[in-house]
Order: C-alpha cells, then sequence, then structure tokens
C-alpha cells in the first residue's frame, strides 16, 4: 500500500490533491484518513488491487455443509442452504421453523453469527473464503432497503454538491454501498474510520 499527505483550502480540495500525488483518479481504490481540519490535512492510501479470488463450487458447497452441521448442533428447527457464491464471498441462509430466532434486534444476532463463521470458515476449509449469512430472508430485505436508501441519499448530494457521511456500518454492508454506487458518474464513495466505526462517505465527483 502506498500513502500520502496533502493539505488544502478544504478537506475534498485536500483529498483531490493527495489523488494527484498518487497519480489515480477518483475511481481508484483509494481511503482516507482526515489528520487534520484546520487547516485541513488528509492522508491518502491506495489499496493495491488484488489478484480476484474465486471461490470453486466445491469449496461454496463445503462451506455450506459445514455452517448446516454447526447451527444443527443448536437446539433449534433449523438448517443452512447455499444460495449463492461470488468472488471471495458465499452466502448461505438459514431457513427452517425458527430461523428468524437467529436474526434477533435489528440482526444484531446474525451479525455476531456471522462474524464467528469468518473466523471459523477460513481456519478450517479456505483462508480467502468470506460467508455472508442470512436467515428467514432478513439479510436480503436489509440489502434492498439499504440500496435503496443510499441512492437517495446519492441524489441528495449531487442537488446540493455536499458529501454525506454514512452511519457506521460492518464490512458487508459498506460493501454494498460501494457496489450500489460504483458505475454513477457523478458520486463517489470511499469509507473512513477505525473498526468498529468505519463508515462510508458518499462525495460529489469533482
Amino acid at each position: 500500500m502506498t500513502s500520502v499527505e496533502a493539505t488544502g483550502s478544504t478537506v475534498e480540495e485536500a483529498k483531490s490533491r493527495a489523488l494527484g500525488m498518487l497519480g489515480v483518479g477518483r475511481n481508484a481504490h483509494v481511503e482516507f484518513e482526515v489528520l487534520e481540519e484546520n487547516p485541513p490535512r488528509v492522508r491518502a492510501t491506495l489499496i493495491e488491487e488484488e489478484q480476484p479470488y474465486v471461490v470453486t463450487p466445491q469449496v461454496a458447497r463445503k462451506v455450506a455443509d459445514y455452517i448446516d452441521h454447526f447451527v444443527k448442533r443448536l437446539p433449534l428447527h433449523v438448517q443452512a442452504a447455499l444460495r449463492h457464491s461470488h468472488g471471495r464471498y458465499v452466502e448461505v441462509e438459514l431457513v427452517g421453523r425458527d430461523a428468524s430466532i437467529l436474526v434477533g434486534k435489528n440482526g444484531e444476532v446474525l451479525d455476531r453469527l456471522q462474524f464467528l463463521l469468518n473466523n471459523i470458515v477460513p481456519r478450517v476449509i479456505d483462508p480467502y473464503v468470506r460467508v455472508v449469512l442470512d436467515s428467514a430472508g432478513w439479510r436480503r430485505r436489509r440489502t434492498e432497503r439499504l440500496r435503496n436508501q443510499v441512492i437517495a441519499i446519492a441524489n441528495e448530494v449531487k442537488l446540493r454538491g455536499e458529501e454525506a457521511v454514512l452511519p457506521p456500518m460492518p464490512p458487508h454492508e459498506r460493501r454494498i454501498v460501494h457496489q450500489a454506487l460504483k458505475d454513477d458518474p457523478e458520486v463517489m464513495t470511499y469509507s473512513e474510520g477505525e473498526e468498529p466505526n468505519r463508515y462510508v462517505v458518499i462525495s460529489p465527483r469533482g
């Protein structure tokens, strides 16, 4: 990774200068950290693009089978079903009479279970795999709502010409935001902050 620091009359100008110093455009995968606000000074880190990793159907099936055995140890009527795999991500949904119990308030139980599995599965099956876990369709509905909200916020950013800061999100939801707007020619997205309070900023393209 390559990092530079830049200043400007505004934070946005400092970010633009940093991109110029890195020799990349706004479509590049760059993470910004605001070091000072008066006068504005930022650090920009260029994330090197790795060779894309693609989960094989065999590995995806192993992941789903492992999760199925895992949840069947619980005193619940639930099982795991493989839904989809793309890149390094394997999407698995928990189904059955008690699947909604594993969602919890605002998806808190589901997020914790997904976090746990993402610490176990790479160790026992494949170090590059990441699990996206759903239960009773909750995350699918949440993803659709999040996409719609993000598009609405992006439209406001275009009208006002000012960036919008989204609330802290887990990595898989930040990825949804980036993917939803990656082809929009009028706005750009980038992540700032430290886990677990890392958040996405939607900014007009300069």
